[in-house]
């Protein structure tokens, strides 16, 4: 029995550095003083399992003392190596229960990471969508855009057709005037000249704004 009141001595010295530490570590979870809870927590596990195996060597030494004598004081051993053990288990169990909620806490800050991640991808989508709808607005009021010049020169087309055959029926009256009169054919080609100079300009302006149009479209689609 020389070695059970060693054993015992550092038992007790670690029952007594363990509920020091879970005391510790409970405020630590509410937020009270500085530390690392998880830090302290592997600090405490370690200094377990020491004294879970100092209980064995207790236990195993107060049996081999049982067999060699029988004594009063064996049970006296007995009472105090149970406590031990008894001690042991009830310090595991705050330490795993500390460890639920440890393992809790991080899958629910897992959770919220996830659910910002998700969050931040459905907006990043939706802000994709929105510009993507922007632009096909732009197209869409682009293309209206040219439609409506299209229609507009067309029909300006038309008139400048109807007003030309219209010209034509007033050069011939004009050129029937002018023979009359002894005027030549050279004021009639001059004026023809002119007319034919302002439908060009006319058309060359239509296929400019046209272009220009078109390259808009394609500079703000592609």
């Amino acid at each position: 029995m020389s070695d059970l009141p060693g054993l015992h001595a550092r038992a007790t010295k670690l029952i007594l550095a363990l509920r020091a530490g879970l005391g510790r570590l409970e405020s630590l979870e509410h937020g009270e003083g500085p530390g690392d809870p998880v830090l302290l927590a592997r600090d405490l596990q370690q200094k377990l399992a020491e004294l879970q195996r100092i209980s064995r060597e207790l236990d195993s030494s107060w049996r081999m003392a049982l067999v060699r004598q029988q004594t009063a004081k064996h049970d006296v051993w007995k009472r105090k190596v149970e406590q031990v053990s008894d001690e042991a288990d009830c310090l595991r169990q705050s330490l795993d229960r500390f460890g639920g909620r440890q393992d809790a806490r991080q899958r629910e800050a897992a959770d919220r990471e996830e659910l910002m991640a998700r969050a931040e991808v459905g907006r990043q989508v939706k802000d994709a969508m929105d510009e993507e709808a922007a632009v096909m607005g732009h197209v869409t009021r682009s293309r209206r855009m040219m439609a409506e010049m299209f229609e507009q020169g067309g029909s300006i087309l038309a008139n400048m057709s109807q007003n030309r055959e219209r010209i034509k029926r007033a050069q011939r009256k004009m050129l029937d005037v002018l023979n009359s009169v002894g005027m030549g054919e050279s004021v009639l080609r001059m004026i023809e000249r002119r007319h034919r100079a302002d439908v060009y300009l006319a058309l060359g302006g239509m296929g400019t704004v046209g272009l220009l149009t078109f390259g808009l479209i394609w500079w703000r689609w592609f």
